[in-house]
């Protein structure tokens, strides 16, 4: 029984010298999405096989730039010293870990820097074999403490602004953000407007507000679409005007009470909480997008609102107890007491309002409901995702509703809705119910969907932010 037990355990330890033996490595390149120089990156994991029967000894494993290399690595538990680490062992069929980090330097260019490495893996047989090290960094403006702007500025920067506490905009002071500008918020930072908020970005050259994480939570999964990364916008003040005007990956969007904002070709996408809550503002939002929050999309407080060619899609999947796509009161509880606030207006025309679950429109009218005071909310010509009421035909005007019974059109009315690596584009799909549907009196108004494509087309425009134009020829210039 001994001496069986024996010659079992010298079988399982038997290694080869054979130079046909080789490792197979979980993938051939491992590569970095760009990075904010100066900043480490987070970390990546490279699977390291032996499919042989025998076991593989690896006599060395070394960074082919040794101690100059920008990249860092950590073998089976040992830290590479110096670049360089000696003695592993792969038993066979069994594997081992590589942990890979990378802090890139500051290169003083507006434009992106590739740098390149390779992990050596030499056998003891005397096979040698690579693994490539990639990765792009990009320099960046770095604010540390909480940024006061306390008189008109114009903020222009190639580079991404990286903003560690903070944003505040003094009142009576407008901060522009001219076309192409980034600014990457560190976890908890905000930007609270008390002044002004223009954003004049372009179709070419948004302007991007984000989480300042580069990399990947998950390596189908980067940080860049998870929501929560950083905090979000506060806007009072007055005459705000925002111009395409890319927000995501936040833990609110924009927070806005009695102020007036203009919202044109903007994205808020994948929000940890309600992506535009606003109170007793004036609203005015075209060719803009709404998209997957934790919260509502829309959540509106009386006021005056006017969404026109807009889309609310709420697929937010990282918890189902998701909010509405869009929720109107006229009340707000606040120290225990309730306040009212009148709905003034809310129009909703060529809009798009749809998302997981049989109703994603809520309504609670506390004036309407105990003083007979009627709510002046009108849905005209949208696709929307809610119970319909046969009596209500002054506020729902032509209307497309979709069948909630239908829970596998989701995906399928839309180009693309990847859940898995959170990936959207809501421009509508061929078979939409929505393609061709909206109403052609507001297409002199806005003529062009987000993207710059025309509306003006022979089959008519499609309902929501984005326009297919792969299906249909456009319109006559005379018509």
């Amino acid at each position: 029984m001994v001496l069986t037990l024996l010659a079992a355990c010298d079988d399982f330890g038997t290694w080869t010298t054979d130079t046909n033996a080789r490792l197979t490595f979980g993938r051939d390149t491992v590569s970095f999405d760009t990075l904010v120089t100066t900043v480490s990156s987070s970390t990546q994991r490279l699977l390291v096989y032996n499919r042989n029967k025998d076991g593989l000894r690896i006599s060395e494993v070394r960074l082919k730039h040794a101690s100059g290399s920008l990249f860092r690595a950590n073998v089976d538990g040992q830290f590479l010293q110096g670049g360089v680490g000696h003695d592993f062992e792969v038993p066979g069929d069994d594997s081992i870990f590589v942990h890979i980090e990378v802090t890139l330097p500051d290169s003083d260019a507006d434009t992106v820097t590739q740098y390149t490495d390779s992990l050596c893996f030499q056998l003891e047989s005397g096979r040698v074999q690579y693994v490539v090290l990639h990765a792009g960094g990009r320099d960046a403006l770095h604010w540390h403490g909480v940024k006061v702007i306390e008189r008109d500025t114009a903020l222009q920067s190639r580079r991404p602004v990286i903003i560690y506490d903070s944003l505040y905009v003094s009142a009576g002071t407008t901060l522009t953000v001219e076309a192409g500008t980034q600014l990457y918020f560190h976890q908890h930072a905000s930007m609270c407007v008390d002044g002004t908020l223009r954003v004049n970005g372009t179709l070419d050259a948004p302007v991007v507000f984000r989480g300042d994480r580069t990399g990947n939570l998950f390596y189908y999964l980067p940080y860049d679409n998870t929501p929560q990364q950083w905090g979000g916008v506060y806007l009072h003040g007055s005459g705000h005007k925002l111009n395409y005007l890319d927000l995501h990956s936040s833990t609110f969007g924009i927070v806005a009470e009695d102020t007036d904002m203009e919202l044109a070709n903007c994205v808020i996408h994948n929000t940890g909480g309600n992506a535009l809550w606003v109170k007793n503002c004036r609203v005015k939002a075209y060719n803009t997008q709404i998209s997957n929050a934790f919260g509502d999309l829309f959540h509106m407080i009386g006021g005056d609102a006017e969404l026109t060619f807009c889309t609310l899609a709420q697929f937010y999947n990282f918890d189902a107890a998701r909010g509405f796509a869009l929720c109107l009161r006229d009340y707000d509880v606040e120290y225990e007491d309730t306040m009212f606030y009148d709905i003034t207006r809310a129009d909703f025309r060529n809009c798009v309002i749809n998302g997981y679950g049989e109703d994603v429109i809520s309504g609670s009218f506390i004036k309407e409901k105990n003083f007979g005071d009627s709510v002046r909310y009108r849905f005209e010509r949208c696709f929307l995702n809610t119970v319909y009421s046969d009596g209500d035909s002054a506020r729902f005007i032509r209307n497309i509703y979709e069948d909630p019974k239908d829970t596998m059109s989701y995906g399928r009315q839309f180009l693309l809705f990847d859940t898995w690596a959170r990936l959207y584009d809501f421009t509508p799909d061929t078979l939409a119910h929505f393609c061709d549907s909206a109403d052609v009196q507001w297409t002199d108004l806005y003529p062009v969907d987000r993207l710059g494509r025309s509306r003006r087309t022979e089959d008519g425009a499609d309902i929501g932010a984005y326009e297919n134009d792969q299906r249909r020829p456009q319109a006559k210039k005379n018509r």
